[in-house]
């Protein structure tokens, strides 16, 4: 959360908005737009995050708004660490996937696919 002798930046949830976003070329996505506040000595900032779920995600993580924030936070912090600067426009939209470690979703024995 800090760039090379730069006071680390504070990162936070501050608000989530779920919904299902329209996309130009094709039916629309879930996701939340999360809003997620910055803060570096007195500099102060508020950006927006849309996370999308990917089709294949578990399900036990589709329901986890903790899971989805922590990703959304680790985001930004990444984002930040690369150069970025909050008060430069950015758009920030990611798709969240299940973790290399996950249990790929358990299937029913009866489906095929």
């Amino acid at each position: 959360m800090n760039s090379a002798g730069a006071e680390p930046w504070l990162i936070r949830v501050e608000d989530g908005l779920s919904a299902h976003f329209l996309q130009p070329d094709g039916p629309s996505k879930p996701g939340t737009d999360w809003r997620i506040g910055l803060k570096r000595g007195d500099e102060a900032h508020s950006v927006i995050v849309r996370t999308y779920l990917a089709d294949d995600l578990a399900p036990k993580l589709r329901k986890d708004s903790e899971y989805q924030a922590r990703v959304a936070m680790e985001y930004v912090n990444d984002v930040l660490n690369g150069g970025w600067h909050p008060a430069e426009p950015r758009e920030l939209i990611i798709t969240l996937t299940n973790p290399p470690n996950a249990a790929p979703a358990k299937r029913p024995f009866w489906k095929f696919w």
